[in-house]
């Protein structure tokens, strides 16, 4: 008999060994390989996920380029709409002085006027593209609003631009300032904006025409959008979405809008075919992977079942007589031993025959059971492989067992797991998180919940922290007793740190839009502080010169006049002084000359300028200082004692007490200025020292001021290593500033430095009052002075007449101050230069060294300044 041949029909309707066995193994591998397909096409999920976020940071980041670009224009505009000869209805000095500066925007191609009536007054450009078509539009926008306006782009050869606009007060009504930008300058934005490879950004205006794109091709500037991403965008403000792009193939787009413009908008767009085909080959490759395992599990399974199922079926045709060879299997060969043994002796053979069947069946449920505990750790090792981001466990109530894979471990940065329980688990979950997954897992149990998830922090050996998210399946007696709970670990690491990235970005967010916002309050606190304290000077030095020029010269009336100009004049200097003072000192560029110096002699210093101006005489002042002694730049800290002092004379009622004192506390010197008046407001001491912030004034404002001189205080003294509070009360006000002491020197230096000798100076300056000035304050010196009012007529009498000091202002015709010192210095002269100017940052005082100034003085130059400047010749 064939052991091969089919069975008989009874035997046809049951399923061969074979087939169980190839079952058994399809079914340990089908999870595996649905778990791996699974993890492979959810990496896809997040791969475009990636793209579109991308997308979406890109165009936010190119519309915010925009929007600074537009507001940064604006500002200019705005700045130049303050101009003194657009405030006296003089257009043609206006003109000019756009003929003569260089332009407030490299960009701009120039700068337009329109009068009230709609006409065009002046037009700056070089190559002056009509535009007078969009002026009516754009001019009614801004008389209607009142507010700056940015047209569509123009369009027509040549007329690729945008204009912006802001209102201007000429002839007590309301014209509009402009400017032209060209398409280059939006070509540029565009070129710049960040994009992934092969994707391309365009900037659109109101009407979808295209204002510029990266995209090489004949989509110029004034085309118009195709309808897809017209389609895409409109209506939204923002979002990504596959569409059609600009040469008709699909992509992926993410749009936003620009704030400063509306209507317009932005866009960034890649390629969809690369995107899509991508993400068709990973589900391709998963689905092609798991069909293979199970393939490549089910033949090998065969191949071993057909050991098991050809010697059974053999023995079970021929008897233990068809195979007289070895066999493998343990299990047949014993079967056919005890068949062989059978047919020895009937008598013996049913004995033995029987207690074979009895041990056959015993071994039969041993291997039963073998390997059904088998398949289950091999289930569960068999998903735990994914490199540690997946683990399983159990946990048996009545016998406290805790059981992990070795995946489980890798989570928790373990080898293996040490120690019995639970605890051994909630032990290894951070502090911030174990006390609320052991009130979880109580209450679940508790209320008999079926499933539970918890996340969670987990320490690492190398000191950082993974986040894991744990689901539980809970079994129960049938008292509702916990029997055991089961489940799976998975690491979301990376999904938390998406999210706390998020969080981070959107908290950025909001705080640079807070503080814009406040920076831009602060702005326009500051100028309308400006114009009111800069009002009161001007208009008393207005009065004293009207008295000036009616009042004999040597009259009472004339003299008290002068002082008023010369006071008040002061007053404006130290405006502007402590403006620079307040911007060097934000920006990092305040400088100290630090040399010992001794706070009591400050502080005398300071009382004697308090008699002569009669500051002081209202209150009751009291002055106590001991001899202290630090490293420090003794005019600054001169300026820190006058604002705190003169703070205190502001806000303290006259009559009242004010007290100084200056002490040693080992090795701190301790400064106290304390006043009587009514306090600081709760609400407004925590930001006493911040930039532009008073207390309540009353309208007269003799407590006025720019709300600088106490964030010029913290700053000076932070430089000087120290610090300075303040604390307050309905008594009064006291700020404490500390500073690193020193020993007295055993030589202080002097304060005081030798008088100069005459000399020949020439004054070049375009400004007639300031030259006459400057001449008058050398010529009491004793020196011989010659002015020019322009830098040819300038550089002219500087080689002619060879001056031992040149004193240039920076701004003027004909040469700018720095081509006039280039061209003296190449033609041979070694006199000392001056230069002169009212700006006084790190780069124009480099700018005049490198042109071959020796000294740079900015405006309004004090007298000892001057001097001092004339003594180094």
């Amino acid at each position: 008999m064939d052991p091969l041949a089919a069975p008989p029909e009874r035997y046809r309707l049951l399923a061969p060994l074979r087939r169980y066995l190839v079952s058994v193994v399809v079914l340990a591998l089908l999870p595996l390989a649905a778990l791996l397909a699974w993890q492979i096409v959810r990496t896809a999920g997040d791969e475009q996920a990636q793209i579109e976020g991308d997308l979406a940071r890109s165009a936010a980041a190119f519309a915010a380029a925009v929007d600074s670009e537009i507001l940064a224009s604006l500002d200019a505009l705005t700045a130049l709409s303050h101009a003194e000869a657009l405030r006296r209805d003089l257009p043609a000095a206006f003109e000019r002085l756009l003929r003569t500066r260089p332009p407030t925007r490299r960009d701009w191609q120039g700068v337009f006027l329109v009068d009230p009536r709609g006409r065009l007054l002046l037009d700056s450009g070089a190559n002056r593209a009509p535009i007078a078509d969009a002026l009516p539009a754009l001019r009614q926008r801004v008389l209607e609003t009142s507010q700056p306006a940015v047209s569509s782009v123009l369009e027509g050869p040549g007329r690729e631009l945008v204009l912006l606009a802001v209102p201007v007060a000429l002839d007590d009504q309301t014209g509009v300032l402009g400017a032209r930008l060209p398409a280059a300058t939006w070509q540029r934005l565009a070129g710049a904006a960040g994009r992934p490879e092969g994707g391309y950004a365009v900037l659109h205006d109101a009407r979808q025409r295209v204002i510029a794109t990266s995209l090489p091709g004949p989509l110029k500037p004034g085309a118009q959008l195709p309808p897809g991403p017209v389609a895409a965008s409109r209506g939204r403000p923002f979002g990504v979405e596959r569409t059609a792009g600009l040469d008709g193939s699909e992509v992926y787009a993410a749009w936003q809008v620009v704030r400063s413009a509306p209507g317009w908008g932005v866009q960034i767009m890649v390629p969809a075919a690369p995107i899509v085909a991508a993400r068709q080959r990973t589900v391709a490759t998963a689905l092609a992977a798991g069909a293979g395992s199970l393939l490549l599990g089910a033949l090998l399974a065969s191949l071993a079942a057909r050991r098991v199922t050809r010697p059974l079926r053999t023995l079970a045709a021929e008897g233990h007589a068809g195979l007289p060879g070895p066999i493998e299997v343990q299990e047949i060969a014993m079967l056919r031993d005890a068949l062989q043994a059978a047919s020895l002796s009937d008598a013996r053979s049913r004995r033995a025959l029987e207690e074979d069947i009895a041990k056959r069946r015993r071994i039969e449920d041993e291997l039963l059971e073998a390997h059904q505990v088998l398949q289950e750790q091999q289930r569960l090792i068999e998903l735990t492989q994914e490199a540690g981001r997946v683990g399983f466990c159990q946990y048996r109530f009545d016998t406290g067992e805790l059981f992990w894979t070795q995946g489980h471990c890798k989570l928790f940065g373990l080898d293996g797991l040490d120690g019995d329980g639970l605890a051994a688990w909630l032990d290894r979950i951070g502090p911030e998180d174990r006390e609320r997954v052991r009130g979880l897992l109580d209450t679940a149990c508790a209320e008999r919940h079926d499933a539970l998830t918890v996340e969670y922090a987990v320490p690492q050996p190398d000191d950082t922290a993974r986040w894991l998210s744990s689901r539980l399946q809970f079994e129960y007696d049938d008292a509702g007793a916990p029997l055991q709970f089961a489940g799976v670990s998975v690491d979301m690491t990376d999904q938390r740190e998406a999210e706390l990235q998020r969080e981070e970005l959107t908290r950025r967010e909001v705080t640079a839009r807070r503080d814009a916002e406040a920076a831009s309050r602060a702005k326009d606190e500051l100028l309308a502080m400006l114009g009111h304290e800069l009002r009161n000077p001007l208009g008393a030095i207005s009065a004293a010169a009207d008295v000036l020029e009616a009042a004999p010269p040597a009259s009472n009336s004339a003299g008290e006049a002068r002082a008023i100009i010369g006071r008040q004049a002061r007053n404006l200097a130290h405006m502007v002084h402590e403006l620079l003072d307040v911007g060097r000192a934000i920006t990092g560029q305040l400088t100290l000359a630090r040399r010992p110096v001794n706070l009591a002699s400050v502080l005398d210093r300071l009382r004697g300028t308090l008699q002569v101006t009669g500051e002081s005489g209202a209150h009751e002042l009291h002055l106590d200082a001991q001899d202290v002694w630090v490293h420090g730049d003794a005019v600054r800290l001169e300026q820190v004692l006058s604002n705190l002092l003169g703070n205190a004379l502001k806000y303290t009622p006259a009559g009242r007490r004010i007290d100084v004192t200056i002490r040693a506390e080992g090795a701190t010197a301790v400064i106290e200025v304390r006043d009587t008046g009514s306090g600081i407001a709760p609400a407004l001491l925590p930001r006493v020292f911040d930039l532009f912030v008073q207390g309540e004034r009353p309208l007269d404002r003799r407590a006025g001021g720019l709300g600088i001189g106490l964030t010029l205080v913290r700053r000076v003294v932070e430089l000087h290593g120290g610090t300075v509070a303040a604390t307050s009360s309905p008594e009064g006000t006291c700020f404490t500033l500390r500073l690193p002491a020193i020993d007295p020197p055993l030589q202080p230096e002097g304060d005081t430095l030798p008088p100069g000798r005459r000399r020949r100076v020439l004054v070049i300056d375009d400004n007639a009052d300031v030259l006459a000035a400057l001449r008058s304050k050398l010529e009491l010196d004793g020196h011989s002075v010659s002015t020019a009012a322009d830098g040819i007529d300038g550089l002219n009498r500087l080689l002619r007449q060879q001056p031992e000091v040149s004193i240039v202002d920076i701004g003027l015709p004909g040469l700018t101050g720095y081509e006039l010192a280039r061209h003296a210095r190449a033609a041979g002269y070694a006199g000392r230069m001056i230069a002169l100017s009212g700006y006084g940052q790190e780069r124009d005082i480099h700018d005049a060294l490198v042109a071959g100034f020796d000294a740079y003085l900015v405006k309004p130059v004090e007298r000892g300044e001057l001097r001092a400047s004339l003594r180094a010749a």
